[in-house]
């Protein structure tokens, strides 16, 4: 999504967690890039809007991650099963419960 755009633009501040990135945004600081999911609240109280960027491909890989050890509930089976559903792509097994 950003590639060819890293040249011309200049980075000021770099904030890791996510309520950060909306308060510096909502002090003004500049903008920022997050999750939908996590700016909800701040788009329903009107304090952030969102900017669209159509010829961006916004799109990322997330990987889920889960100890090699861990016992296999039901609850995590079927959150796997569900998340393969959505189209999230075969997971990779390992450990015990493959």
């Amino acid at each position: 999504a950003m590639y060819g755009l890293m040249p011309r633009i200049n980075v000021r501040l770099e904030l890791q967690h996510t309520e950060a990135i909306k308060r510096a945004v909502e002090a003004g600081l500049g903008i920022g890039c997050l999750s939908r999911i996590t700016l909800q609240e701040a788009f329903r109280r009107g304090s952030l809007l969102p900017l669209y960027a159509p010829h961006r491909d916004w799109v990322r890989q997330f990987y889920f991650i889960i100890h090699k050890q861990k016992y296999r509930t039901a609850g995590i089976r079927n959150w796997l099963a569900l998340c393969q559903e959505d189209g999230a792509g075969n997971f990779s097994h390992y450990g015990p419960d493959q």
